[in-house]
């Protein structure tokens, strides 16, 4: 129930020694612009049209591609964005994309659908970072696809990375920002202190000042209530990174011994006999804050048809009218069958052929593949699998 931290992450290219969340970025967003290599092969991103003048469809006078000129163009997103507010323009991404299809020699819709096929495996290799270069097996692991454009893509990362579901929580566009507000207030503190041998009276009296510190500024913010983590940057004697282990106590040697049991769990060995230094003692002060209690809602009769508001053309493998759902209507237990759309106030969910998805008590939509087909109607799509794999 604790996220990985690390003190080796980067911003950019520029390294950082910032304790920090152990995540990857991948520039895959709305905004990443499509063009064309030298060598005439279509690429996506790194370069984006941001928010101003954003995407073609934004109709700010923007010249360049974007992935979400491909979402709407093929209509996988409305031709509106936050219930009406943001209209589209759709014939100027259409017309846009057209003029990027010419130079490569295919249809529009082959185009878009390579655009969103690029951005996915984008996104695929990015999760294969934090999994299978771990030694961890992406195939045990549901996906959290949050953020707006979070769910835009999530059956075609089922299916690349053979997932067994993707969830998409309610409010997706306002995950982040509701995590902030209900995650405990914590504030870290650090000293340095080189050594091989240290004592454990001396570990004990940088500890309490480090807690003393540490408690005064929760003090500031108003809390009564303190909790105090304590931990250490370990490494091997010539080593040029630390690894961070639990300290309960000032016992060295049991610091130790977590210190080897870590390193063999994130490395596959470790050197039991091999002198360990101390680099770094840490303590994170945190003040506890009252969380919402999530509630469970009871099902509902079974039928999804309350939640239908129309038919749209989307593409999916052909140009097809796909029915749209309204998320908010949708009740625990539905369960709706691709190809669909589902629609909500900050986010889309394209549910693709051969795909399921069910609301469960939570308001969570989990996605689900229900047969193989095949997973793209391009041309270039086993090619672009091959590359990915042959990338690896």
């Amino acid at each position: 129930g604790e996220p990985t931290l690390t003190t080796e992450g980067t911003v950019g290219d520029y390294p950082s020694k910032i304790p920090m969340i152990d995540i990857v970025t991948v520039g895959a967003g709305g905004g990443s612009i499509a063009w064309i290599s030298p060598e005439g092969t279509l690429k996506v991103g790194p370069r984006s049209a941001g928010a101003d003048p954003g995407p073609i469809c934004y109709g700010r006078g923007a010249a360049d591609v974007t992935v979400t000129d491909a979402h709407v163009h093929l209509g996988r997103i409305p031709p509106h964005l936050l219930g009406g507010e943001i209209p589209l323009n759709v014939p100027a991404a259409g017309e846009g994309l057209a003029a990027l299809a010419s130079g490569l020699g295919i249809k529009t819709e082959a185009c878009a659908t390579g655009i969103l096929e690029i951005s996915a495996w984008n996104q695929a290799n990015a999760i294969r970072q934090i999994t299978v270069k771990r030694g961890l097996d992406v195939r045990d692991f549901p996906m959290v696809a949050f953020g707006g454009s979070g769910p835009l893509l999530v059956c075609r990362l089922i299916d690349i990375l053979g997932l067994p579901s993707a969830i998409v929580p309610r409010d997706p566009g306002n995950l982040s920002a509701f995590g902030l507000l209900t995650v405990d207030v914590r504030s870290e503190y650090v000293r340095t202190r080189v050594t091989r041998d240290p004592g454990p009276q001396e570990l004990e009296e940088v500890y309490a000042e480090l807690e003393a510190q540490a408690g005064a500024a929760l003090d500031r913010q108003g809390f009564a209530e303190h909790r105090y983590v304590r931990s250490a940057d370990l490494r091997y004697q010539g080593q040029a990174f630390e690894v961070r282990v639990p300290v309960g106590r000032a016992d060295v040697a049991e610091v130790a011994a977590r210190f080897h049991d870590e390193h063999e769990r994130l490395y596959g060995y470790c050197h039991r006999g091999d002198p360990v230094e101390w680099v770094n003692l840490r303590v994170a002060g945190i003040g506890p804050i009252d969380r919402p209690k999530p509630t469970v809602r009871p099902p509902g009769d079974g039928d999804p048809a309350r939640a239908r508001t129309g038919v749209r053309r989307v593409f999916f493998d052909e140009w097809a009218d796909v029915p749209v759902y309204a998320r908010d209507r949708l009740e625990p237990g539905d369960v709706l069958t691709g190809p669909a759309v589902i629609e909500e106030f900050g986010s889309t969910l394209p549910l693709h052929p051969g795909f399921a998805v069910r609301a469960d008590g939570h308001g969570n939509l989990v996605v689900t593949r229900r047969e193989r087909t095949p997973a793209s109607g391009w041309p270039g799509h086993e090619a672009a699998r091959a590359a990915g794999e042959e990338g690896e």
